[in-house]
């Protein structure tokens, strides 16, 4: 069995190899590890060896955070608390979808999709629904023929049409030898919705929060941003206006900052070309560590509109 340390030197040898770009660290507190970027799809992952380990704020958080960077949300991992996880199935935990370590490694080297789903009580295929109910009518079959055929309820029939229910590996080899149609249909875990739309943020301005994050997020709301805390993320603070999205480490003082958590948000920036920042409520002195725009809290409240803000960060960036 492999260690925890040895686990996740493998996911990023894989990352390094398989992907084409992705910022990683591996830290317990962050509800991701690896942001990668494919090109026309970005990817957050957490990497969980037990799957069932990870707590449901943390999915949760991943789901919130993925949504907000537009990222597909994936758990990489080698077994449930019961059984190791299989090449080429997909397992869902809190709605996010949980593979193995080659499954991942197939996708993003030779674009191979899944096709197989671990439910309660064995493993299913994905089928394409409208597939199957071209094949039947083309045919001039009714859902009542195919059910007797396959020894299945009609109910069965229409649930596998409308894709709310997926057969057995046997089922659909019978169905599809039946009808003489391809009917098995790999789980694109790739595919995004494109959206023109802004992310949906929470303001969250109920909670055990800083002053500087509560006093932050009043000033962005004034100024017209929509804003969430981070939870568990190298960032405090999403904030976000038309396709600008900012990644703010908020710091009381500068001295303070966490050098680790500084370098992944650079990379992490780098990644998903959106703009990091600092922002401290220290008095000012330095415009940008390591290339990251630092603003001040006394800056920010005399800001008049968005503009500005985004205005002073590209002024500061890389000074």
């Amino acid at each position: 069995m492999r260690t925890k340390q040895k686990y996740l030197d493998d996911v990023r040898d894989v990352l390094d190899s398989a992907a084409q770009e992705h910022a990683t660290t591996f830290n317990p507190e962050y509800c991701f590890d690896s942001i990668i970027d494919e090109g026309n799809v970005r990817i957050a992952i957490k990497a969980s060896i037990t799957i069932d380990n990870l707590e449901s704020s943390v999915r949760e958080e991943l789901s919130k955070i993925s949504s907000i960077l537009r990222c597909i949300p994936l758990i990489i991992g080698e077994r449930t608390r019961k059984r190791p996880l299989q090449n080429g199935v997909i397992h869902t935990r809190g709605a996010i979808p949980a593979i193995n370590l080659e499954t991942l490694r197939r996708i993003l080297e030779e674009k191979a999709f899944p096709f197989l789903l671990a439910k309660k009580g064995g493993i299913y295929v994905i089928i394409d629904g409208n597939k199957l109910k071209q094949a039947r009518e083309a045919r001039n079959y009714s859902r009542g023929d195919i059910a007797e055929e396959m020894g299945l309820s009609r109910r069965a029939i229409y649930e596998y049409e409308r894709e709310s229910m997926s057969p057995t590996i046997d089922v659909v080899l019978r169905l599809e030898e039946f009808l003489e149609t391809i009917l098995i249909e790999p789980r694109n875990l790739l595919e995004t919705i494109a959206t023109s739309k802004q992310p949906t943020m929470e303001p969250e301005r109920h909670g055990k929060h800083t002053k500087l994050a509560k006093t932050t997020l009043e000033i962005f709301s004034r100024l017209g941003f929509n804003s969430t805390i981070a939870h568990d993320a190298p960032f405090n603070l999403l904030t976000s206006l038309h396709q600008h999205i900012f990644m703010s480490y908020l710091k009381k003082r500068l001295e303070r900052l966490d050098e680790n958590r500084l370098e992944f948000l650079a990379e992490l920036a780098d990644v998903l070309k959106e703009e990091p920042a600092i922002i401290a409520s220290d008095t000012p002195t330095v415009e940008s560590i390591n290339g990251i725009p630092v603003i001040y809290l006394k800056e920010l409240l005399s800001l008049e509109n968005p503009g500005e803000f985004i205005a002073l960060i590209q002024h500061r960036r890389g000074a």
